[in-house]
């Protein structure tokens, strides 16, 4: 059930509308039509992920997605996308070697982020000058439903402004953005983490643009 907590300002009307979560976590319709109607209204979502808390848009949306780098005060730093199953991931990214292929379906889902070439509609923020996207498919069981409800692919970036640590608690969410946030899936306190880690699959050998909590180690039969 969801529930609702005030936010923001002294004053303020706005309401934080907040959603209890656990990792099994199973959406029932109301929350789901909180998170879709949230996402619809090109609003902007926080929710856990396997590493940390994400910030969900539309990432179909070039509105809502204006609004998440503006939230984010970034100007071209590239932001992710989630999606429910690696299937899906393999059906939006294009010109994939057997070996990236390979990658994929060892490590996801899983605390990784995949760059890849890509022709599906996403906002345009989100897709580089060569035409990629970093796609995350998450190993929890919540974060994947959320493109399921949406029917659609959602972002996913920390919940921080530029140069500033991720919030790991709702208190550091309400810190950072007050009234800025319209809905959040609150799964208590995450520990601190380095996020996913990067990999550009469009390079030979594939190119580790960040390591995460996967390690190069991890990968290095992928990087030769």
């Amino acid at each position: 059930m969801a529930k609702s907590g005030q936010s923001g300002r002294p004053g303020s009307e706005f309401i934080l509308k907040i959603i209890k979560v656990a990792e099994s976590h199973l959406f029932n319709d109301e929350e789901s039509s909180l998170i879709r109607s949230c996402l619809l209204a090109e609003d902007v979502l926080v929710y856990p992920t396997d590493t940390l808390y994400g910030l969900g848009v539309d990432a179909r949306s070039q509105k809502a997605v204006a609004a998440l780098y503006l939230l984010k005060e970034r100007q071209e730093t590239p932001i992710s996308v989630l999606l429910p199953n690696v299937d899906e991931l393999l059906k939006m990214a294009h010109n994939l070697s057997q070996r990236g292929t390979e990658l994929i379906k060892s490590f996801l889902p899983g605390a990784l982020t995949v760059i890849c070439t890509t022709d599906y509609p996403f906002a345009p923020q989100l897709v580089s000058q060569k035409g990629t996207v970093g796609f995350r498919v998450p190993a929890d069981g919540l974060s994947t439903q959320i493109p399921e409800i949406l029917e659609g692919p959602i972002t996913t970036t920390s919940v921080n402004p530029a140069g500033r640590p991720p919030a790991l608690t709702r208190s550091q969410v309400e810190t950072y953005f007050s009234d800025r946030v319209q809905l959040m899936l609150d799964s208590g306190s995450f520990p601190s983490s380095p996020g996913s880690t990067v990999i550009d699959l469009t390079t030979q050998p594939f190119t580790i643009l960040r390591e995460g909590e996967i390690t190069r180690h991890d990968l290095e039969d992928f990087l030769n």
